[in-house]
């Protein structure tokens, strides 16, 4: 049974048996309730729910024919755009576990957020994830930590995990992190020689996203920053309070 005659039998409560098999009929249905919905554009059916299809005596074809996926109704309906599953209500079951799709998100989350390079990634925080329906992704896969995202989205950059708004929980507790850091920093200061770090100053670490390291870790303290760096070597506290002044 087909619509030719353009009756709409899904008004009157039960379609004929076997209605939905046909192609035509799915797409007069969705043609209408996107009517009903005022959807004007494509883009519009994003905040389709199961819900409208409930109310507007779809709710059999949505979970006999799509699996009750409001997504798989849609991509049928129109399937030459460019969809993106997750700027649906929900994604499909699994979806996050193909990693083409985890990379084809962190694709357009940069585009979105008008990314030019890498290192523009050092910017973006858990709430870019939350606020452009990635934050399902963030939590549940990447143990909301952006520094494992960005991981896997360029495994060959080298990451700075203190470039970032806020570094994983629990990585300052690691003397290797630590040391890392102040490797890097002694190198973004010019400390070539070993007396040369005598001159590190408190505003280095704020200069260089390491303001929470010194102030929680070392106690705002440069001389156990020292000691934690080389702790075999004997530093002198005179000496440092001469640099400083």
């Amino acid at each position: 049974m087909t619509t030719g005659s353009g009756q709409q039998y899904w008004l009157k409560g039960r379609v004929p048996s076997g209605f939905w098999d046909h192609a035509k009929n799915r797409r007069a249905y969705m043609k209408w309730l996107g009517q009903q919905l005022g959807y004007r554009k494509p883009d519009d059916w994003y905040s389709v729910s199961k819900q409208d299809f409930h109310r507007n005596n779809g709710g059999g074809m949505l979970a006999n024919y799509y699996r009750d996926s409001p997504q798989e109704a849609v991509m049928d309906y129109l399937p030459e755009h460019p969809w993106k599953s997750w700027l649906f209500r929900s994604t499909p079951q699994r979806f996050w576990q193909a990693k083409a799709n985890r990379l084809a998100y962190m694709d357009w989350l940069g585009e979105r957020l008008g990314f030019k390079s890498l290192d523009d990634w050092y910017t973006v925080c858990r709430s870019h994830f939350h606020t452009n329906r990635g934050g399902g992704l963030l939590a549940n896969y990447y143990g909301d930590s952006v520094f494992r995202a960005l991981k896997e989205y360029a495994p060959s950059k080298k990451w700075l995990p203190w470039q970032f708004p806020t570094v994983p929980q629990g990585f300052w507790q690691d003397h290797k992190n630590r040391q890392n850091y102040l490797k890097w920093l002694g190198k973004q200061v010019g400390f070539e020689k070993q007396s040369d770090w005598y001159r590190l100053h408190r505003q280095h670490f704020i200069d260089h996203r390491g303001d929470a390291l010194f102030a929680t870790y070392y106690k705002g303290s440069v001389l156990n920053a020292l000691k934690d760096y080389r702790p075999n070597h004997n530093w002198s506290r005179e000496r440092l309070k001469s640099a400083r002044n």
